[in-house]
């Protein structure tokens, strides 16, 4: 798995960047906050999320951690994928997501920034439980768990709803791994 990006910016396709790193150019799509500040030749890091399909392997790219765990907590949401959790990141700061979620209020959301209000329902409904009331993102070697779980055969939504189970009262990483692996092995 491609976890992050660190090169030269060669161009912008639409809404990609292709980046350059050791003479490959990966083609990466970027929200359009990120387009607009990063130019050809400058030198960029992008922390990034594969989405391997049947038939297309996807690079998302952001320019922060913080970026990148909402938009991975925006692919929990039933109903969005990776297309659309990047389309709802250019809308939408993480800052006013964060705020909508702590708030319980889809409304904000679907007034504010044009998300349709099935959908903001959704949003809020669903990463209400997975944030909490604090509208803090995950813990960020939860991401190192999903991604010791991806390794070793689990789907990214086993390995994303597995790490979303974890006790709070778990804080090393080999415990949470170690619970993680129970928690998908009974999903299957």
């Amino acid at each position: 798995m491609i976890g992050s990006l660190n090169g030269i910016v060669r161009g912008a396709l639409r809404d990609t960047l292709v980046v350059e790193v050791n003479g490959v150019g990966y083609r990466t799509s970027v929200t359009t906050a990120t387009l607009t500040r990063v130019k050809e030749s400058d030198k960029v890091f992008l922390w990034t999320h594969l989405a391997v399909r049947e038939n297309s392997q996807d690079l998302y790219g952001f320019e922060t951690k913080d970026d990148l765990l909402w938009f991975e907590l925006l692919l929990t949401v039933s109903g969005i994928g990776p297309k659309s959790a990047l389309g709802i990141m250019n809308q939408v700061e993480t800052s006013s997501l964060e705020q909508a979620i702590a708030r319980n209020d889809p409304s904000g959301l679907s007034k504010s920034f044009g998300i349709g209000k099935k959908t903001a329902e959704k949003i809020v409904l669903e990463l209400r439980e997975k944030v909490g009331s604090t509208g803090s993102t995950p813990h960020e070697s939860d991401g190192d768990v999903v991604d010791a779980l991806v390794g070793l055969g689990y789907s990214q939504r086993e390995a994303r709803d597995a790490v979303h189970a974890l006790s709070k009262d778990l804080t090393t990483f080999e415990s949470k791994i170690r619970e993680a692996i129970k928690i998908a092995s009974r999903s299957r």
